[in-house]
């Protein structure tokens, strides 16, 4: 079967989001690796996946588990598959980069069939373009907005020139999301 997930990045107006396909028998780490292809993001932050009562992360050495959450059970992405969780629940949030704090609501819309002859990962819609790394979270992305919005604002180009590693050199515009460029993305994904 086959997962559909809506994913929607926390605390943005207006939304940025993506409906993502992917198999029901891949991991957590894989679907860590799928939301980095649909965002953009470049997987260089540490991430979870939040369900309440159980988180998934990476095992950290220098702390037994549970110890960073409160005791809440801890599960290592790269042995759980998705199936083990979304089961039974329906939705959890994914972080990525513990500074910038980016807060994704990852909801499971539904399960269908696969279609005969489709590679999965697949993207199937999505609104605008993600914050830079490293801008200093929400409040930092609206600082970011106001100043590249406002060509006579100090901080202006900047800002613009900074934001071109995000881009490939492209100048970054907040309403940008092209689909092909996310499925080509997530091709690349094993």
């Amino acid at each position: 079967m086959v997962y559909q997930f809506k994913i929607t990045l926390k605390e943005i107006e207006p939304q940025i989001w993506r409906r993502i396909l992917v198999p029901e028998d891949i991991t957590f780490y894989k679907l860590h690796k799928i939301i980095q292809a649909a965002f953009g993001w470049q997987d260089y932050h540490l991430f979870n996946f939040h369900f309440g009562d159980v988180v998934v992360d990476l095992p950290d050495p220098d702390y037994a588990p549970g110890e960073i959450y409160g005791g809440l059970k801890q599960l290592n992405p790269k042995r759980l598959k998705i199936a083990d969780l979304f089961g039974e629940r329906k939705q959890c949030v994914y972080t990525y980069d513990f500074g910038d704090n980016w807060e994704h609501d990852v909801v499971l819309e539904e399960v269908v069939s696969p279609e005969e002859g489709q590679h999965y990962p697949l993207c199937i819609g999505g609104e605008r373009s993600r914050p830079p790394e490293d801008v200093g979270g929400v409040p930092g992305y609206e600082d970011f907005l106001l100043a590249i919005g406002d060509p006579e604002h100090p901080e202006h180009d900047e800002y613009l020139e900074w934001a071109e590693k995000d881009t490939g050199g492209r100048k970054f515009d907040p309403e940008y999301f092209y689909i092909n460029e996310v499925n080509r993305a997530m091709k690349k994904i094993r």
